[in-house]
């Protein structure tokens, strides 16, 4: 009894308190329930203000980096930053924002970009928006890149004295790479001028161009009797070359004596002991002449022609009996099979068309690359495909030139600029391709292997920038060099002496490593 006494006691007191303490914990309640939710809600709304910091530092890097890259003018720098921005960051996105504050000091551009978040939740406690900022620095510094320049020096480039706006915007092409850099070591640029052919000069032979030893091996074939020379009038040789011929190619071979390197004699006696054959009329090197991993040997290329048993060379303009290989009938005709005629030196000697400026292997010389801008002379037909197969040859890090790395090198880009002032052109007489009667080739094929040398290099990860300078392009040949540059944008045309400097600084620019510094 007394133990059910105290039990029903100690009920009734638990429910009394109870009652007693329902309405304190009811107004406990109330007095924390807009903290607790405030704080929900600010997780909620500071997790979406985090969003827009993001979203808005993606859109300030990307509008640096591309401003970065397109000019030089703080005023341009600064629309530009404005004009991505308002295109990556536009005001129905979530968050509104201010115009972003550009600054500009030397080579560094720094953007700040300012947005607010309105709030959901935070209301309650009072706060309406949340304000966010971010910001960054871009550095215009270039590291690892190498650029071949594809030149076109052909007869074209003295109409207005082209030739001269190309120097100028070679020139700032380069001060551009290299002002950007705080170690030259990092870039290299090589040169490509070309015309008919390329002037690979001592090079092919082993040396540097002042007669040293050149760090590379030969890859020239200089028959004996022919010497090389500095004198684009000789009738010795000048450093041009014609692109290597498989067929029937053999190291063998002998040279025809006086024929100056144009005619070969297999084991068996026949006339194509290096592949070109003076009985055909369709000889074809390719795909030696868009592959970039042949290495050599190449022969010399000496402009003249090839006449066959009792023609004489003093049929044609330009030619005489006593400039013959083999000229000795009763009459002067040639007395073998076939011989060759070489212009005198009045006509231009055998470098007729022979691009001036030599091919300059990769470097990071600035004053070498600068003065040998200074080389480039009109002169010649128009052979782009000849070029590029040659820009192709120097960026690789196979032989003939090997100073470039690895393609596959991750510390390094590589970068080809092609330049033309006209179309290509089938050859007059003598070219890459040899004499013009002894092959098929139309300005199709020579299109079409262009392309397939653009594509190559592309599928090595190569950027190509296209440049078609002049109003007198043809559309045709301006789509094959839209289609030979690694995007739309990167390819330009410059109808003026003034937009192809524009241009060569725009793509100069563009090449520039940039990257966005903590």
């Amino acid at each position: 009894v007394v133990m059910a006494t105290l039990k029903n006691k100690m009920t009734q007191r638990m429910k009394k308190y109870i009652r007693d303490t329902t309405a304190a914990i009811a107004i406990a309640f109330a007095v924390m329930a807009p903290v607790i939710v405030g704080s929900a809600g600010m997780a909620l709304d500071y997790a979406q203000a985090y969003v827009v910091q993001q979203r808005l530092a993606q859109a300030i890097d990307a509008a640096a980096l591309a401003a970065a890259a397109s000019s030089t003018d703080p005023v341009k720098i600064t629309q530009r930053v404005q004009d991505f921005f308002d295109a990556n960051y536009p005001p129905d996105r979530l968050g509104i924002t201010f115009n972003p504050v550009v600054v500009i000091n030397g080579d560094e551009v720094f953007v700040t970009g300012n947005a607010y978040y309105q709030t959901s939740f935070l209301k309650i406690i009072g706060i309406s928006q949340i304000d966010v900022t971010a910001e960054t620095t871009v550095q215009r510094e270039i590291q690892g890149l190498e650029v071949a320049l594809v030149l076109d020096n052909t007869g074209s480039m003295s109409s207005n004295n082209n030739i001269a706006a190309l120097k100028t915007a070679s020139k700032s092409f380069v001060n551009i790479l290299f002002d950007r850099t705080s170690n030259p070591n990092f870039i290299r640029v090589g040169m490509v001028p070309y015309a008919n052919t390329v002037r690979v000069g001592r090079y092919g032979l082993g040396l540097n161009p002042d007669g040293s030893d050149y760090e590379g091996d030969a890859f020239v074939n200089l028959p004996p009797g022919v010497n090389y020379t500095t004198d684009h009038t000789s009738a010795n040789w000048y450093g041009c070359v014609v692109e290597h011929n498989p067929k029937a190619y053999t190291s063998a071979a002998t040279h025809v004596n006086n024929s100056k390197g144009q005619l070969w004699r297999d084991t068996g006696g026949n006339p194509d002991g290096h592949g070109w054959d003076p009985r055909d009329t369709d000889n074809d090197p390719y795909d030696y002449d868009v592959l970039d991993d042949y290495e050599g040997p190449w022969d010399i290329y000496m402009y003249g022609r090839v006449i066959s048993k009792n023609q004489k060379c003093s049929n044609y303009g330009g030619y005489s009996n006593n400039r013959c290989s083999d000229c000795t009938g009763s009459y002067g005709r040639c007395d073998s099979d076939y011989c060759y005629c070489w212009r005198s030196n009045s006509n231009h000697g055998t470098n007729l068309s022979c691009p001036y400026a030599y091919v300059m292997p990769l470097t990071s010389n600035r004053d070498d690359l600068l003065d040998h801008v200074d080389t480039m002379t009109p002169h010649g037909n128009t052979l782009g495909n000849i070029g590029m197969v040659w820009g192709a040859r120097l960026i690789s890090p196979e032989a003939p030139f090997e100073e470039a790395n690895d393609w596959d090198d991750p510390y390094w880009r590589k970068a080809v600029v092609m330049m033309t002032d006209g179309n290509n052109t089938r050859d007059g007489t003598y070219s890459s391709f040899w004499f013009r009667n002894k092959h098929g080739l139309t300005v199709t094929d020579f299109n079409q292997r262009f392309e397939e040398t653009c594509t190559a290099l592309k599928e090595k990860g190569v950027t190509i920038y296209t440049v078609t300078f002049s109003s007198g392009i043809s559309e045709n040949t301006k789509d094959y060099y839209k289609r030979c540059a690694s995007s739309e944008g990167q390819h330009h045309d410059a109808p003026t002496q003034e937009d192809l400097i524009e241009v060569f600084e725009t793509i100069s620019r563009e090449l520039s490593n940039l990257h966005i510094k903590g």
